[in-house]
């Protein structure tokens, strides 16, 4: 038999230990609901720290019906990009860039039956290489074999976008905006009736319930922060209430935003540039502790945080006339 000379075994050997190390998966088990993180009770606490709540910004948590299904969004060079997990065979995959997921992507929502997600952006246009010059919109639907590329849909409104079971499209645009869906077409967008929209501030970032009985969004300056999240109900006459800030502990005097509540109406999910650092102004602070600090969540970048749903239906009577 030929021998190998060792000059190549030896290579061979040290390659072939390399790339079994490169593909070892340091990703953690995680099984169960919501990754098996801990519920939260009234005091919001930062989601899946480390796993989805890291060192930078993540925007924008939904989550699919049946619970087996997320997508997020994280910030950062060279852009930002709408990730996803699933639980299959009882544990959840490693965050993914989702299939529609494309450049300048700003805001999503998904359907209370999970089967579309709507999607706002500057993204170019069909035939285009260049950023489209306003925020336009696209659905994208979910196949046999998982979700089909986004189809354009015709908005005369910029803003956020967020769906109802009915499948009326409501966006955030200095004012909140509805449009009807009627045999598979959206009528034009019409200002929404009431108190809800402000004079003074600009509304944006909308949630609205699977049945449209409220609807939680963002107003800036208005409250304990720069960024704080407020509700409005829906009345028997389809005006809405003016917006009632939610207040401590879920607002804070940092940029609270991106809403989403869970189809079973139990958790409020939102993202906040909160940190979680103790005073060090009267006290130094060792290298040790400014790198824990920064190369985790709560290090004043925007994390993901959840709450108990409670508080909306605590507000509903105090409100809602």
């Amino acid at each position: 038999m030929k021998r190998i000379p060792i000059r190549i075994v030896v290579p061979c050997f040290i390659l072939t230990l390399l790339v079994n190390c490169t593909q070892k998966d340091d990703f953690p088990i995680l099984k169960g609901p919501y990754l098996g993180q801990e519920p939260p009770g009234m005091t919001p606490e930062i989601f899946a720290p480390g796993i989805i709540s890291t060192a930078f910004d993540e925007f924008k948590i939904v989550f699919s019906p049946d619970g087996k299904e997320l997508f997020y969004q994280l910030w950062g060079a060279p852009i930002p990009v709408i990730l996803t997990m699933e639980e299959k065979d009882s544990r959840w995959t490693k965050p993914k860039v989702a299939p529609f997921s494309g450049q300048l992507i700003e805001g999503f929502d998904i359907t209370p039956d999970g089967d579309k997600i709507v999607i706002g952006s500057q993204q170019p246009l069909e035939g285009d290489d260049k950023p489209a010059e306003r925020y336009n919109h696209w659905i994208a639907e979910k196949g046999d074999k998982g979700w089909e590329k986004p189809k354009y849909i015709q908005t005369s409104i910029q803003g956020y976008p967020t769906i109802a079971q009915s499948g009326n499209l409501y966006l955030g645009d200095k004012d909140l905006w509805m449009a009807n869906y009627v045999n598979g077409e959206y009528e034009k967008e019409v200002r929404l009736r009431g108190e809800i929209n402000s004079k003074e501030f600009s509304e944006t970032d909308p949630f609205i319930a699977p049945d449209e009985s409220y609807i939680l969004f963002c107003r800036r300056n208005d409250g304990f922060g720069s960024w704080d999240i407020f509700v409005s109900y829906q009345r028997k006459d389809g005006s809405w209430t003016k917006g009632i800030n939610l207040g401590e502990p879920v607002n804070s005097k940092y940029s609270d935003v991106y809403p989403f509540v869970t189809t079973d109406g139990k958790y409020l999910f939102f993202s906040s540039s909160r940190t979680t650092h103790k005073d060090f102004y009267l006290s130094p602070i060792t290298y040790e502790e400014k790198m824990n600090f920064l190369n985790n969540p709560g290090n004043g970048s925007q994390d993901i945080y959840w709450v108990s749903a409670q508080i909306i239906e605590d507000l509903k009577p105090k409100y809602l006339e």
